[in-house]
């Protein structure tokens, strides 16, 4: 497989935004200017988390000789719990820490996380469980695992590309529809789902070695503004009911969020037009944090968010670097050292033979 350096590096560099993004305060002087302004759009490093996904899951699936469901399952469930069931547990045992005693471990809480159903109940209407332990970005793992199982059964029952493209995004633009009168998790999912599969048609022309432009991706780009047109409907719908509120709250993070994937798409096709112009010198030293970005993601709350374990140091700036450090070390340890371990551990699964797709 080829290595796809670039994405790798926006992964890397999308990880450690989502990190001061969480942990920078409203108001950061510096020469006049509030330099935290520049860290307010988590949100749209998580929307480009799911075009990145998107982009290498099908990259990855059509490259592979193996297509059966069991292998795409067990490489799935293995990237993605083995290090969040020690992320877990680490949560667990801080707020033991904290507490100074055993706490309830909250094992309904923790079984529906385990289910990928969080979400984050303050930001969004009819959420079925909070992330486990107050770890707010577990939120996004939900839609990456259905989005991972969808997309498999897309792959399996529709024959052609095209055909693949129109029932995804159809699907979604039913389930907008549905989501402005019934905001509940599945049709949400499934409008998320017209992000995602973006980054899945980019991959396709990206390996048919088909030019990317606004034009050849002009069929997604409509649909996701359909979605977000509906979405401005549901806005609309709350204003008259006097219920509206900010940005970063349901109706309006969702059509944000899909205002934001035309925004990054077509930056993107404007910077590989201009040969990627200043994006080894901004951008790609972030690839020595892309394979640790994973367990940075979900693992950062308890490192550096919701850290105390150095304020004796009495300085916020060196503060906050040793918490970047601890939180990098465990990342680097978790997914170098013990993950690799672990999933060997478990590969014997795979021995036997299955049916092909």
């Amino acid at each position: 497989m080829l290595k796809l350096e670039k994405l790798d590096a926006l992964r890397g560099m999308a990880a450690l935004y989502v990190v001061i993004h969480h942990s920078v305060s409203k108001s950061i002087m510096l020469f006049g200017l509030n330099i935290a302004n520049l860290f307010r759009f988590g949100e749209e490093a998580v929307i480009l988390f799911f075009l990145l996904s998107g982009f290498v899951i099908n990259f990855s699936f059509v490259n592979s000789r193996d297509k059966t469901f069991r292998t795409y399952f067990f490489k799935r469930v293995t990237r993605i719990y083995i290090p969040l069931l020690i992320v877990m547990m680490l949560g667990y045992l801080m707020e033991c820490y904290d507490a100074g005693e055993a706490v309830n471990a909250h094992p309904r809480e923790l079984m529906l996380n385990l289910l990928m159903l969080q979400d984050i109940s303050s930001l969004k209407p009819n959420v079925v469980v909070d992330p486990y332990m107050h770890n707010s970005p577990l939120w996004s793992l939900s839609y990456e695992w259905w989005f991972y199982m969808l997309y498999f059964q897309v792959q399996k029952y529709i024959s052609s590309n095209n055909q693949k493209d129109v029932f995804v995004f159809c699907l979604s633009i039913v389930a907008a529809c549905v989501y402005v009168y019934f905001p509940t998790f599945l049709p949400r999912l499934l409008m998320y789902m017209s992000i995602w599969w973006l980054g899945v048609m980019l991959s396709n022309r990206y390996m048919a070695g088909e030019p990317i432009s606004l034009k050849s991706i002009a069929m997604p780009l409509y649909g996701i503004g359909v979605i977000l047109l509906i979405c401005g409907f549901g806005v609309y719908r709350a204003a008259m009911a006097g219920t509206l509120a900010g940005i970063g709250v349901h109706p309006i993070l969702e059509m944000r969020d899909h205002f934001s994937a035309l925004v990054i798409v077509v930056i993107a096709i404007f910077w590989k037009s201009g040969n990627w112009i200043f994006f080894d010198k901004i951008v790609k030293p972030f690839l020595l944090f892309a394979p640790i970005s994973y367990v940075v993601y979900i693992s950062h709350h308890y490192f550096v968010v919701s850290a105390h374990y150095f304020s004796f140091m009495g300085n916020k700036f060196l503060e906050f670097t040793a918490y970047m450090a601890m939180l990098l070390a465990f990342s680097y340890v978790v997914e170098i050292i013990a993950y690799p371990r672990m999933l060997k551990q478990f590969s014997g699964v795979l021995k036997r033979p299955a049916k092909a797709l």
